[in-house]
């Protein structure tokens, strides 16, 4: 509990700055990321860790007048953020964004029909649990886009490891965390996994079964 709340007080101090930041803009990764979920038009789809809503409006364009973008962010000022960039696109309808812990969502069984998440789980204080709460809201059946970052296959560089202290140092991010296997433990089936080549980001596909 005590890193929980040392983790949101950092974020919602980042809020006002966050999207000058690589991971806060929407790329060609984030793009992909939603892509691959090959969304239908009336989806109800869970942004995971939302951050300030970046990739908000882009979900937003793959779904019809009947889909709604639900993004969740355990940081109220990320949040405040969030549906003024909802606002500004005038998304109210197609999407929102609420004030949530992903450990314990306010949400039914099988409640969405796709999620996302970018690099989220890695900066997560409790990302198992998470993990398990996003398989309990979503349909069987339904796919869940995961970019984060990781060690990649053989030996750990000195490139990855000076990364990794400074990532944990800059924000409690543990990039040495196998989100896949977190997802495969949960019940999730893995349906692809992407590398980026130069990068240590990755996409995972995975299926609730």
């Amino acid at each position: 509990m005590v890193r929980s709340e040392r983790v949101r007080k950092k974020y919602d101090r980042w809020s006002r700055f966050y999207d000058a930041f690589d991971l806060g803009g929407v790329n060609d990764q984030k793009k992909l990321a939603v892509d691959v979920l090959d969304l239908k038009p009336n989806s109800r789809v869970l942004d995971v860790g939302t951050g300030t809503g970046a990739i908000i409006p882009y979900l937003a364009s793959k779904l019809g007048p009947g889909g709604m973008a639900t993004g969740v962010d355990f940081s109220p000022a990320m949040i405040e953020r969030a549906n003024a960039r909802i606002r500004k696109h005038c998304l109210e309808k197609k999407a929102q964004a609420i004030v949530g812990d992903v450990t314990a969502l306010a949400y039914p069984d099988g409640h969405f029909d796709a999620a996302l998440a970018t690099f989220a789980f890695t900066s997560f204080p409790e990302p198992e649990k998470a993990i398990k709460e996003v398989f309990r809201v979503l349909k069987p059946g339904a796919r869940f886009s995961v970019l984060d970052t990781g060690k990649p296959p053989g030996r750990a560089t000195f490139r990855y490891r000076y990364l990794k202290a400074v990532m944990w140092r800059a924000g409690f991010t543990d990039i040495s965390l196998d989100v896949p296997a977190l997802l495969k433990k949960a019940g999730f089936r893995i349906v692809k996994m992407h590398r980026f080549s130069g990068s240590y980001a990755y996409i995972c596909l995975c299926e609730k079964v």
